[in-house]
């Protein structure tokens, strides 16, 4: 069934456009204004808190109104971890530069200790733009990780790799590529997929600035399997992801294409 469920997917990608219609919802984030213009978050630098230095580290970035000229009144708004309580941090003038958040302002707002503020959590930063008497959330938001040091020797090993919108649950093996500490090596995705693995590995390539990682896309398996069933031939993954360096959980966002077409993207998480 699985199989026959991407066959389909490939014949909607090539041979369907799908529309729907959309009904009006209140905003669980609160109330949201069209203003003229959408500020943007930029050039986020430090883009991770430290969690062995948490008196001291911050994030910096800038705000511009995007590709138009204009000034506007604003607000840094933060929250911790998903958390549904916010607190104002600052107020400043868009276009801005350099603006910093310390991970210990982002405790005093909220009222909590620096010290219940664990690696592996997520700080949530938000830019508000006044508008009248009223300031209004946008989309300029990030969320930088309160990191743990990133140790290569961390992550050899068998660790789970799931994703239930492929339909794959199984162990893989992950090594670090010899000539880079950075690049994690992942075999096994084609073959808990019902796939002679013949290609590959799959590098996880490292940002050690943000923790992102980037999956060149890789063929992994090229004519044994299922995909043969179909005559497709060379399975690819390629895409997106975020290393945890707490729990080293991965989070990868692949999309998975063959010689014939692509399947579109599936999000994978793999586990230790």
């Amino acid at each position: 069934m699985k199989n026959i469920n991407r066959l389909l997917t490939l014949i909607i990608i090539f041979g369907l456009t799908l529309t729907g219609c959309e009904t009006e919802l209140d905003d669980p984030a609160g109330e949201r204004n069209l203003i003229g213009a959408t500020p943007v978050i930029e050039n986020l630098d430090p883009s991770i808190f430290l969690a062995a230095d948490k008196q001291n580290t911050f994030v910096a970035f800038d705000v511009t109104a995007g590709e138009l000229d204009l000034t506007m009144d604003a607000i840094v708004e933060v929250s911790y971890d998903g958390g549904k309580e916010r607190a104002q941090l600052s107020e400043f003038t868009i276009p801005a530069t350099g603006l910093e958040v310390a991970l210990t302002d982002v405790a005093d707002a909220l009222g909590i200790s620096v010290d219940d503020m664990v690696g592996g959590a997520y700080v949530n930063i938000e830019v508000l733009t006044k508008a009248g008497d009223k300031y209004f959330r946008s989309a300029a938001a990030v969320n930088p990780l309160i990191a743990c040091d990133y140790v290569p020797t961390d992550y050899p090993g068998t660790p789970n790799a799931a994703s239930s919108g492929w339909g794959v649950d199984g162990e893989v093996t992950v090594t670090v590529d010899p000539t880079d500490d950075f690049t994690l090596l992942v075999s096994g995705l084609a073959t808990i997929d019902g796939c002679v693995e013949d290609g590959g590995p799959l590098p996880l390539i490292v940002d050690p600035a943000s923790y992102n990682i980037t999956v060149p896309r890789t063929i992994l398996a090229s004519s044994e399997g299922w995909i043969a069933d179909y005559g497709y031939t060379n399975i690819a993954y390629g895409g997106t992801g975020t290393l945890n360096t707490c729990s080293r959980e991965i989070q990868l966002l692949l999309e998975i294409t063959v010689d014939q077409g692509s399947f579109g993207e599936y999000a994978f998480t793999i586990t230790y």
